[in-house]
């Protein structure tokens, strides 16, 4: 019987470029790992993103609430900490003045309650759980049940803190985790050049925000979910992951 060979046809530029195609894979892979790092790190030092938390930090920060868990959560002793915020926030927005509120015999601002419970959602996202007297180390925001208003003195606000908002900003779904400093505001310093320095921070606390739509504008609108101490500030992650 005749012995039937069978060639295997072989192509010597073959492995050579097999390999080659394996190095652009590998090429491609590490190039789009570089560019989703730099898309990470573009977030994480975002100083515009920072700066609009901070605004909205702002009057929570000045005013130093206890920590909580959830809003829900808050102790009963604690909300007139919360409707001080608030009361704040009111009487120094932009769009508010004196003269757009009446006046008591005694020359107090009458803060309508319908107004404290708006800012109150605006920050925390519900209604506030009661509405007290809110005293003060100086002065109280007496709140009047009858006529339903806060009876607010003519008076400058005391800010304790500025919020300085940390790159380390974690986010999961709407949630927004972020590391906070607290700058005392009565800690002026100048560097060696007798420049303003900025000072160092008097407590770092987590505070968790929520996304809650956007306004007219098109920016985004938040609400405080919690804020809590620190635990081990070291090993908190110093990364963005945007989930």
């Amino acid at each position: 019987m005749a012995e039937v060979r069978r060639h295997r046809r072989s192509h010597k530029w073959a492995f050579p470029l097999g390999m080659f195609l394996v190095a652009l894979a590998v090429v491609g892979m590490i190039s789009l790992a570089r560019m989703a790092a730099s898309g990470i790190r573009a977030r994480i030092d975002n100083p515009k993103e920072r700066e609009g938390y901070e605004i909205f930090l702002r009057d929570i920060v000045a005013h130093d609430p206890d920590p909580f868990d959830s809003i829900e959560g808050v102790p009963d002793k604690n909300v007139p900490q919360l409707l001080d915020i608030c009361l704040w926030s009111i009487l120094q927005s932009d769009d508010n003045t004196p003269d757009q509120f009446s006046m008591d015999d005694d020359g107090r601002m009458q803060v309508p309650k319908a107004r404290v419970e708006q800012a109150f959602q605006d920050y925390f996202g519900i209604l506030p759980p009661r509405h007290a007297t809110v005293e003060g180390a100086d002065f109280d925001f007496i709140y009047d049940p009858a006529k339903e208003v806060y009876l607010v003195p003519i008076t400058a606000a005391l800010r304790m803190y500025s919020p300085k908002v940390r790159p380390e900003i974690k986010k999961t779904g709407s949630s927004i985790e972020l590391t906070v400093d607290y700058l005392p505001n009565s800690d002026f310093k100048v560097d060696e050049r007798g420049r303003p320095a900025e000072p160092e921070a008097a407590k770092t606390m987590i505070i968790v925000l929520f996304e809650r739509g956007k306004d007219s504008k098109g920016d985004m609108l938040y609400q405080v979910g919690s804020i809590r101490q620190v635990a081990g500030l070291d090993a908190v992650p110093g990364m963005t992951v945007i989930g």
